[in-house]
C-alpha cells in the first residue's frame, strides 16, 4: 500500500503544471538598483555585492540594505543566491543575518554562525524563503555581520536577489525584435514578445509598438487567441520612419484585469533611420590595451574601445578601426578617439 501512495503522488507531481512565476524585484548588481545603504566593508564588487574582510575591523558591525520593496497582497517569495567563504583561524563568534524590516519593526528570517565554517558553493547557490507575513507591506531587506573581527570573514558574496509571486492575470512585454538600422520611408517589421505569467488563460489583451523619439504609438493590435500560463506569442508590426534619426522603440501590453503592471513593457529597441548621404567613420583605438571601464551591463572590466564597437555595430554604421593614427585623415567625416586612463601621444 506504502508503495502504491508513493506512485500515485509521484503521478500527481509529474502532471501538476508548472506555472511561471513573475518578478516583482531583482537585483543581480550589474547596475545596481538605487537607494542601497552599505556600511563598512560592504561594497558591490564586479557585479557582486560583497561583505569583505579588508580593511580588518575589530568589534565590527555592518549592514547592507536594499531600497524599499513593495510587496503585493499575493504571498511572495524571496530566493537569493550567496556564497559565505570564511578564514577558520580567526573565527571565534563572528555570525551573520538577514532580516526583513516592516513597519517599524524587523523580523530576523535567516541567521548563521561562521564557526560552521562556508556555506554554499562559489558562484552561488540558491535560498529561498516565504514573504508570506509581509504581504500588502512596504518592506526593506537586511544583510547584517557582527563579531570580533573582520578578518573571521573572507568574503560574503551575494550574486542576485529575487523577489517572486503568483498572480492569476499578469502580461509579460519580453522582448521586440526586428532591424536596428532601415532607411527612410523604408517599411519593415517589429515583433513584441508576450508571456502569460498568470494562473489563468489571458485573451483580448492589447499590444503596442512605441517610439521614444516623438512618444509615437506606430502600430496596436488585440490579441484574440486563448494564451495558456507560461506560453508566449508574437505579435507583428510593419511601420516606415520619414526622416533620418536616431530613436529606442518599446513594445507595450496593456489588460483590464492585469494585477501586475511594472513588467508591460520591453526594455528599448535600438532603432538608426539612416541618412541619404555617404560618411566615413574612423575609430583611434588608442587606449593602452588595458582595460581600465567597467561595464555597467555586466560589471566586467573593458578596454575603453569596446562601447564605441558595440554602439557602431549596433547602429549598423561601418567603420575602420586603427591602433596608430593615419597621416591623412582627409577622407573621413568622423574620428573617434580612445585614449584610456592616460594619454600616450
Amino acid at each position: 500500500m506504502k508503495r502504491l501512495v508513493n506512485l500515485v503522488f509521484l503521478i500527481i507531481l509529474v502532471v501538476l503544471p508548472v506555472y511561471p512565476q513573475t518578478t516583482l524585484w531583482e537585483d543581480s548588481f550589474n547596475n545596481p538598483e538605487p537607494g542601497w545603504v552599505l556600511e563598512g566593508n560592504w561594497a558591490f564588487e564586479s557585479a557582486i555585492l560583497v561583505l569583505n574582510y579588508y580593511p580588518v575591523i575589530i568589534n565590527y558591525d555592518f549592514s547592507a540594505i536594499t531600497p524599499e520593496i513593495c510587496i503585493p497582497e499575493n504571498p511572495s517569495d524571496l530566493i537569493l543566491s550567496q556564497f559565505i567563504e570564511t578564514y577558520p583561524t580567526s573565527v571565534t563568534t563572528e555570525a551573520c543575518e538577514i532580516s526583513v524590516i516592516a513597519g517599524g519593526a524587523e523580523e530576523i528570517i535567516w541567521n548563521f554562525q561562521l564557526s560552521e565554517g562556508n556555506w554554499g558553493i562559489e558562484g552561488g547557490e540558491d535560498i529561498s524563503f516565504s514573504l508570506a507575513a509581509f504581504s500588502g507591506e512596504n518592506i526593506k531587506l537586511r544583510f547584517r555581520s557582527w563579531g570580533p573581527t573582520t578578518d573571521a570573514w573572507w568574503d560574503w558574496s551575494i550574486y542576485r536577489i529575487n523577489i517572486t509571486s503568483f498572480f492569476d492575470h499578469d502580461l509579460s512585454a519580453i522582448a521586440i525584435e526586428g532591424p536596428n538600422q532601415v532607411n527612410p520611408d523604408e517599411t519593415n517589421t517589429w515583433q513584441v514578445l508576450v508571456k502569460n505569467m498568470g494562473l489563468l488563460p489571458q485573451t483580448g489583451f492589447s499590444v503596442w509598438m512605441v517610439s521614444a523619439k516623438t512618444g509615437e504609438k506606430t502600430g496596436s493590435q488585440v490579441f484574440t487567441g486563448n494564451l495558456d500560463p507560461g506560453d508566449t506569442a508574437f505579435l507583428g508590426f510593419e511601420w516606415s520612419f520619414g526622416s533620418a534619426h536616431n530613436t529606442c522603440l518599446y513594445g507595450k501590453v496593456t489588460a483590464e484585469a492585469d494585477e501586475f503592471q511594472r513588467n508591460n513593457c520591453t526594455h528599448g529597441h535600438f532603432l538608426r533611420v539612416e541618412p541619404d548621404i555617404e560618411y566615413q567613420v574612423l575609430l583611434w583605438d588608442n587606449d593602452n590595451g588595458i582595460e581600465t571601464i567597467y561595464n555597467p551591463e555586466t560589471g566586467v572590466p573593458e578596454q575603453p574601445d569596446a562601447a564605441f564597437v558595440k554602439a557602431l555595430n549596433l547602429a549598423g554604421i561601418n567603420f575602420e578601426q586603427v591602433n596608430i593614427l593615419p597621416v591623412n585623415l582627409g577622407a573621413y567625416d568622423i574620428i573617434i578617439a580612445t585614449m584610456g586612463c592616460y594619454c600616450l601621444s
